[in-house]
């Protein structure tokens, strides 16, 4: 048989021989043609004329020509086809005694031999053995490549390029796909990070899962095939085949109902159940990104990722530097930080702060715990320092194992769903072992990381630990503006937690979610454990008696170190590492209090974020701390003292941090020190601020200048008086009753917005069946609305998207007639129903829930009841009508003084309201909302200065 089996196969065509596509390979399945009818058949390689390696088990043909494998892997490289390995197929009834094994091995030897490659392969489909073929010719018996994956395209590449041992780093491989993804779906960098987290998961898992866990149908590799040819076998697309069938099965291999199993880490938190509702994977921003486009349309650019990502090679090993800073690199890429910002603390602050904990020295069974973990930061990468946890967590006879007990919670549903994809990428040594059980690594994840917001507002807080914890590492939330709402949320939770009445544990008078935060931590630590946590500037020189009372009463102060400020991305507010130790006992003496001085943090300060490993103070000062707290004898100061002759460090008496003092750690340094530190500007002559002011402003006058030219183009033009008591034009209506009594016990999906400052604050989550039961519907369309109420909050403007419900101090103004949006409705239920619109009712449409017939999580922003009035120029218009009429400083502006309102819209040429210069006005005041921003961040800078 020379060619017959290649072309019943499919394997010639008109362009030559050409096999299925295998990764970076081709693979051709046979059995019954010779190699010598390969190489006539354009398979580039020479047929051996001998074979010497000596097989005592299989008999060889004569000719090395006649050898028939059983598959063949082969390499393009230009026009040609170069036969890479070869694989012999056995029954499992005839592999598995010794000379059975023997033989297979040897006939694969000897296949190899005959066509020059230098692997050979032997499996019964389930079990793999990979042989050196060069060395087993060598040696004159069977030499095994050291891999024990299961066999996929990238254990190919790495055995045949000798990489099973390469370290990669993914970092260009990330910045090509965000821009792929970005430029596709036009989606938030975190949402294009979930996306890259999640192709980037599904490539990891194929490439180090055994078959058995992830089969081949599931795998990445089954996505690498022609889009023509995938959709003549698949009857699909990729990118739909993956969503509908690859997809489903990862969160089925990485269950998002799981129970902890850990009894200890129950008990830390007082809970008899802790249930993980994640998996790892859940943000596709192409399942997100329009309502419009369908899923398939961004197949070709789906497939162009894939491509990135085989090009780039196995996921096998990966640079540990790059697990670190994947997250920061999404991060960068924001315009709009602020939400990514509370989740991710840079890893050039949680190295040392790790450092600083000295894990290591811990005894078996201790815990590790950062109550608002983010992606997990300070629990898994101390597995990663030789100095901190290295194997710490490892796995037994099916179940995971940790000597020290790692434990991260946080309240945010995707970062959960990061911090757990972050762990497997830690333990990819594990994931890659046959020995470790996926029902294993699952118990991992979910005894690690805790997903605790059945209170959406108070999170951890919820359920404290008390006196349970040896070290706690985190970087918690900061606000004091709005924080208002978790006391009220504390006040009105009843019963006991963990032991605790929320409203008596957290009374400690102090301001802001950060206070709430070192109560929950001075209570969590068990005597003689210690708290590292980044806190800002304005917790610790704020006055506050009642708290800073508490505190010293439970902790000493170990250290109060500066950062410098820009070390966060998303604000240039002070930032300080506070160190805390529990008392062993209530007359223990206080230790001195390291104070340090952080310039700089080994990388630069703006958004790139470049490398500077030699100029480091933070690495230095950690340093320091290590070895103050490990000296033998207590170092006893009167005043502050430089400590070790480091300018950057000194220990301070422990009666400068009083109930009554600042703990910020200025005071401590002289003029004169900070001047020669380069911390403080000197003291100058007003001409020279003026100077320097100029050179910072002039960047921002002419954006403003710009901003100026454009809005007074844009609002040059003729301008409509519209009132909003027009109802031809408006609705106005006031949201519904909804108490926090209802949102504790009727927690569920359905957002409720009510009377805050912030646009993205919530109230918090409701039932759908709750709120049903009660005749309440989520807003079916986005919306503007109105603070009623609230000393800072009345008069407050925002746009509001559709599927969501507003409490009754929120007045809704929607920018149509009543009559517009019944025939919108009769519209989308006939097209529903597939019947015409004259045969749909009045009744149908005041009966029948909208959410029957519209798809309200997808509803596009130009798919609403017919408006000449553009909702994000209605919320500018708005704004500016009340702040112009005084209404902020109302006590109240309830729906009737709303539709007392008037405001102006621009004229089209046709005397109607002019949509596009509406619009072209609302993206020009957003962007004068971002000048703002950065004005009053200079503004900050210009109090510190000093002026003669």
């Amino acid at each position: 048989m020379s060619k017959e089996e290649l072309t019943q196969k499919g394997y010639m065509s008109p362009e030559g021989l050409r096999g299925k596509r295998f990764g970076d390979f081709e693979v051709f399945d046979l059995g019954a043609t010779s190699v010598a009818a390969l190489a006539q058949a354009g398979l580039d390689f020479t047929v051996a004329a001998a074979i010497t390696f000596p097989a005592s088990k299989y008999k060889p043909p004569k000719k090395p020509g006649l050898v028939r494998p059983d598959t063949i892997y082969a390499h393009r490289v230009a026009d040609r086809l170069i036969p890479v390995a070869v694989t012999e197929w056995k029954d499992k009834s005839r592999l598995g005694k010794d000379d059975d094994d023997l033989k297979a091995a040897e006939q694969a030897v000897v296949g190899a031999l005959a066509m020059g490659v230098g692997i050979g392969i032997v499996t019964d489909g389930k079990r793999y053995r990979y042989l050196d073929v060069a060395m087993s010719a060598a040696a004159q018996e069977i030499v095994e490549f050291p891999e024990v994956r299961d066999f996929s395209p990238a254990v190919l590449a790495d055995i045949y390029r000798g990489e099973s041992d390469l370290v990669r780093d993914p970092k260009a491989l990330a910045e090509t796909v965000w821009q792929t993804i970005w430029h596709a779906t036009k989606a938030e960098p975190k949402d294009c990070l979930l996306t890259f987290v999640e192709i980037f998961m599904l490539k990891f898992l194929s490439d180090n899962l055994p078959l058995s866990v992830l089969p081949g149908d599931y795998r990445f590799d089954a996505l690498l095939v022609d889009i023509k040819d995938f959709g003549k076998q698949k009857g699909t697309t990729q990118i739909e085949y993956y969503v509908d069938t690859i997809r489903p099965q990862i969160k089925q291999i990485f269950v998002d109902r799981l129970r902890v199993d850990d009894e200890e880490v129950r008990r830390v938190f007082g809970m008899e159940t802790i249930t993980s509702y994640t998996s790892i994977i859940n943000g596709f921003a192409f399942l997100r990104s329009s309502s419009t486009v369908s899923v398939s349309s961004y197949n070709r650019t789906f497939c162009e990722i894939l491509d990135a990502f085989q090009d780039f090679g196995s996921l096998t090993n990966i640079e540990p530097e790059f697990k670190l800073r994947l997250y920061e690199m999404f991060l960068r890429r924001s315009a709009r930080q602020q939400r990514l910002g509370q989740f991710f603390t840079p890893r050039n602050i949680v190295k040392p702060m790790i450092k600083m904990a000295q894990l290591s020295g811990l005894e078996d069974g201790a815990i590790v715990l950062d109550p608002a973990a983010g992606v997990g930061g300070f629990i898994l990468e101390p597995l990663l320092f030789p100095d901190a946890l290295p194997g710490n967590i490892r796995f037994e006879d099916g179940l995971p194992r940790q000597r020290i007990k790692l434990v991260g919670v946080d309240v945010d549903t995707d970062t959960n769903i990061l911090a757990k994809a972050n762990m497997l990428l830690h333990l990819a040594e594990s994931v890659r072992d046959p020995a470790t059980t996926a029902t294993a690594l699952n118990q991992a994840l979910v005894n690690t990381f805790i997903l605790m917001n059945t209170n959406e507002t108070l999170g951890a807080l919820e359920n404290p630990p008390r006196e349970a914890v040896d070290v706690i590492l985190t970087n918690p939330p900061y606000v004091t503006q709005g924080s208002a709402i978790y006391r009220k949320e504390i006040d009105h939770v009843t019963g006991l937690h963990n032991g605790v009445f929320l409203k008596d544990y957290y009374d400690n008078g102090g301001l802001g979610v950060e206070a709430l935060f070192i109560r929950y931590i001075s209570g969590a630590l068990r005597p003689g454990g210690r708290a590292f946590v980044i806190v800002p500037l304005g917790l610790l020189n704020r006055t506050a008696h009642t708290m800073k009372k508490h505190l010293l009463s439970e902790c000493n102060v170990l250290a109060s170190i500066q950062l410098p400020r820009g070390a966060f991305f998303n604000t240039a507010q002070p930032t300080y590492i506070l160190v805390l130790e529990k008392r062993r006992v209530r007359n223990q003496s206080r230790p001195p209090v390291f104070c340090g001085l952080a310039r700089t943090i080994g990388e630069t300060l703006d958004h790139e974020r470049v490398a500077t490993p030699n100029d480091n103070d933070l690495s230095t000062l950690a340093d320091l701390f290590v070895h103050f707290t490990s000296a033998a004898s207590a170092t006893k100061v009167d005043r502050a003292t430089r400590y070790s002759g480091s300018p950057i460090a000194k220990l301070v008496p422990a009666t400068e941090f009083g109930v009554d003092d600042r703990w910020d750690i200025v005071r401590f340094w002289t003029d004169e020190e900070f001047v020669n530190l380069g911390v403080r500007t000197e003291t100058i002559e007003r001409h020279d601020f003026i100077r320097l002011a100029e050179d910072e402003l002039t960047e921002l006058l002419d954006e403003l200048r710009q901003a100026r030219e454009e809005l007074s183009l844009l609002t040059a033009g003729e301008m409509l008086v519209v009132k909003l008591s027009d109802i031809l034009r408006f609705q106005i209506r006031s949201g519904v009753r909804i108490r926090n009594i209802d949102l504790r016990e009727n927690f569920g999906e359905v957002p409720v917005y009510s009377v805050f400052t912030r646009r993205d604050t919530i109230k918090g989550r409701i039932s759908s069946e709750w709120i049903s039961a009660r005749g309440i519907r989520p807003e079916l369309f986005p919306s503007v609305t109105v603070m009623a109420t609230g000393a800072s909050a009345v008069g407050t403007v925002f746009y509001r998207e559709n599927n969501c419900v507003m409490t009754d101090d929120v007045v809704i103004v929607q920018p149509w007639s009543i009559a517009s949006e019944r025939e919108w409705k009769k519209h989308k239920m006939a097209a529903f129903r597939g019947i015409s619109v004259d045969k749909i009712s009045d009744d149908d449409i005041d009966q029948e829930d909208p959410g029957k017939y519209v798809d309200l999580a997808n509803l596009a922003e130009d798919d609403l009841p017919k408006s000449n009035i553009d909702l994000h120029y209605l919320a500018v218009a708005l704004s500016q009508t009340i702040a112009q009429g005084g209404y902020l400083y109302e006590a109240k502006l309830y729906t009737k003084r709303v539709s007392q309102l008037v405001i102006e819209v621009p004229r089209g040429p046709d005397d109607a309201p002019d949509l596009e210069r509406q619009r072209q006005i609302a993206a020009a005041a957003k962007r004068l909302d971002s000048i703002r921003s950065r004005l009053e961040e200079i503004g900050r800078w210009s109090k510190t200065v000093r002026l003669s």
